[in-house]
């Protein structure tokens, strides 16, 4: 059976994309944020993980308001990265692990989740960021990954409550399935920020630590 590892978060703001690209991880503003990964750096090269479980939200690359799955995962053999509209840099395409993911929908669907299965999927900075944030410094990915999307976009949304036992029955999948991939699972996306009008870039820190 496959062993997880361990579970990152980080965020995924398109601007950390764009700070990598440009070199920017020494200016005052950014590094505060970058110091904090090179322990990651360092946990990831010691359990050395196989497989990257990617949790995130699309944002409108392959579902838009006139489809929109709430929970939807990827059983692609790679995963080509395109940039939505930010000018983020595109990324060469992600290697999958079709076999795991195949295990993986069928022990979700049986649990009573109905994923939206895609066996072509397009990733965007949601994906991406964190992608280069945890490997990006060793030139090429060393990690096959199976991103695992969840509507934060328009309602009705899933409750917290069915987003937790989503990721229990995820667990549950990963460690029943046949492979031996160690997997690390990584979690992305925002609480309280808000991305456009007055309160841009306001963050809840209280609302979000509760």
């Amino acid at each position: 059976m496959a062993q997880i590892v361990g579970g990152i978060t980080t965020s995924h703001i398109p601007a950390i994309g764009n700070a990598i690209t440009n070199g920017l991880q020494e200016e005052p503003y950014w590094k505060p944020f970058f110091d904090g990964f090179p322990p990651v750096h360092e946990w990831l090269d010691k359990v050395q993980p196989d497989v990257a479980v990617i949790i995130y939200n699309d944002h409108g690359l392959n579902f838009f308001l006139d489809k929109m799955p709430t929970f939807a995962i990827g059983a692609a053999a790679e995963y080509p990265n395109a940039d939505e509209g930010w000018g983020l840099k595109t990324l060469p395409p992600f290697p999958g692990d079709p076999d795991l993911s195949w295990e993986i929908i069928e022990s979700l669907v049986a649990d009573g989740f109905d994923m939206t299965t895609c066996q072509e999927m397009k990733v965007d900075h949601g994906f991406s960021v964190p992608m280069s944030l945890l490997w990006g410094h060793k030139g090429k990915i060393p990690v096959r990954a199976i991103p695992v999307e969840i509507n934060t976009v328009q309602y009705p949304l899933p409750t917290p409550a069915r987003c937790y036992h989503l990721g229990k029955a995820l667990g549950k999948a990963i460690e029943a399935s046949s492979s031996d991939a160690r997997v690390v699972v990584v979690g992305t996306g925002g609480l309280s920020h808000q991305l456009d009008g007055e309160r841009a870039g306001f963050i809840n820190k209280k609302f979000d630590l509760m």
